[in-house]
């Protein structure tokens, strides 16, 4: 229903006098967003696409590059920008899975899906002279497996477990930082299979498909068999391409681009570009486009559970539970021995100020296990704060020690509660701002004031230390690891 209002909007304004059409769109230049890097596929689908879109309207579009965070930062600058239809979103079904591991306040059901173009299906790929060939020996071997493929939980990840579920392997995801490199790796027999796309064979004379995700055999690759073939319920799996905008854009920008897409699908340059590609052309508009990622979605939470990337719901709940009632807990014995040890040396609210420390680092360390999980193997972007709160949580309980063996009272410090209770206070405020300010403002008032509290004067040495945090923080967490940090004013 909503692509038919959109297409009589559109012929409407056709309709209009010549001047008033082009008033109402495009008045300036359409801009697509894109997530990756200049030469990514996704990239060069879309600079395809802006050449080619010429033939059918006088608008300038433009491709821009907003790299990082998982396509995190490219969603995020599409959703801040006006809802006027002069900036389109490229997606790929790469972010249903980096929406639903990361808490971002946003989701798919964001943007408006305007048109699905490009398709690939999903393959198991094998070396020809490795140790398993076919997909019958995958499912036959009863040893161990190594099936390859880019990051944890992407759209290659959850097919291989999607495999493993309903064939009933048992094997082991070794994940890599791009398709090339597990590709190569297979290459070098250093695994089994490698899970990607038909296409990615091509210029690799020693990799082969062995199985594909198609409810037919694919032209281009006549004896490979289907699962459905082979006896597995996986009818069709694909990696798509498409383009979106921000909910409650204009009904008439939506016409238009949507008339757009539609010619620029059938063109013969287009469809030529694509075959070349090795994927396979479409035109799926906004209704069937939007069921395809609805059931995506569904496909990828359970896959994503069933990996242990994402909690259950029961699970959260006791993991919140658990961590109220170490956190209470600590508070309690704080507030016991700081009343029997009142007499030697504790009542400087040292001891006070490290218990909470303490507590708060245990809570923090809870909480990193619900951080998405990383690009690729190895460090996660959970590693380096947990890192960092261990050190806390020791030095702090070396505080507490160190006090305890103390019986002497440093004068005006003594009996002080104010210290702690303006730390609370300012945590309490951190925590807050977090959303409004975001992360990096936040994060650098919080650790300037902190140091302020703590009675530190070397004002140059607190502004730098938090500064560097904060610089640290950003190319570790957000530009490196992907981790989705509130942005708040910088949004």
């Amino acid at each position: 229903m909503a692509q038919w209002i959109s297409t009589l909007l559109f012929l409407m304004a056709l309709g209009l006098p010549t001047g008033i059409a082009q008033a109402a769109f495009p008045a300036k230049p359409i801009t697509i967003v894109v997530h990756s890097k200049p030469g990514s596929g996704i990239d060069i689908t879309s600079r395809q696409l802006a050449k080619i879109a010429r033939k059918y309207s006088d608008a300038t579009i433009l491709v821009e590059n907003k790299i990082g965070a998982s396509g995190i930062i490219a969603m995020e600058e599409v959703l801040s920008r006006k809802s006027d239809g002069y900036t389109v979103l490229a997606v790929t079904k790469s972010f249903i899975s980096t929406v639903l591991l990361s808490n971002l306040g946003f989701s798919m059901d964001s943007f408006n899906m305007l048109a699905c173009l490009v398709i690939d299906p999903e393959a198991l790929i094998t070396n020809r002279r490795g140790r398993l060939k076919t997909f019958d020996d995958l499912l036959q071997h009863t040893g161990s497996q190594r099936w390859l493929g880019p990051m944890v939980g992407g759209v290659d990840h959850l097919m291989a477990v999607q495999v493993w579920d309903k064939a009933g392997i048992h094997a082991d995801w070794i994940p890599y930082e791009g398709g090339s490199d597990a590709a190569a790796s297979l290459m070098g027999r250093n695994g089994d299979v490698y899970v990607g796309n038909p296409g990615d064979t091509k210029g690799r004379p020693d990799l082969q498909v062995a199985v594909v995700a198609a409810k037919t055999r694919l032209a281009d690759y006549p004896n490979v068999p289907t699962f459905l073939e082979k006896g597995v319920d996986i009818p069709s799996e694909v990696l798509w391409r498409g383009y979106a905008v921000s909910q409650g854009t204009d009904p008439v920008a939506i016409a238009y681009l949507n008339q757009l897409f539609a010619q620029v699908s059938s063109d013969p340059e287009w469809v030529g570009f694509i075959k070349s590609m090795a994927a396979l052309p479409v035109y799926y508009a906004h209704d069937k486009f939007t069921e395809m990622v609805d059931n995506d979605q569904t496909k990828a939470l359970k896959y994503l559970q069933l990996a242990g990337l994402m909690a259950e719901d029961e699970a959260n709940v006791r993991h919140l539970v658990l961590t109220a009632g170490i956190i209470i807990g600590l508070l309690l014995l704080v507030a016991i021995v700081t009343l029997l040890k009142a007499g030697h040396g504790w009542r400087r609210g040292d001891s006070l100020i490290a218990a909470l420390v303490a507590a708060t680092a245990i809570f923090l360390y809870v909480i990193t296990f619900e951080f998405p999980a990383g690009k690729f193997g190895g460090v996660e972007p959970a590693s380096l704060p947990r890192l960092v709160l261990l050190f806390l949580l020791l030095f702090s309980v070396w505080l507490i020690v160190s006090n305890g063996r103390s019986r002497k009272i440093h004068g005006d410090r003594a009996g002080s509660v104010k210290q702690p209770l303006y730390l609370i206070l300012l945590t309490i405020l951190y925590l807050q701002g977090l959303q409004t300010g975001g992360y990096f403002l936040a994060t650098f008032i919080f650790i300037t004031a902190g140091v302020y509290l703590l009675n530190y004067r070397n004002y140059l040495i607190i502004l730098l230390a938090s500064g560097g945090f904060v610089v640290l923080s950003y190319l570790a967490f957000y530009k490196v690891l992907g981790v989705p940090l509130p942005l708040g004013v910088f949004n």
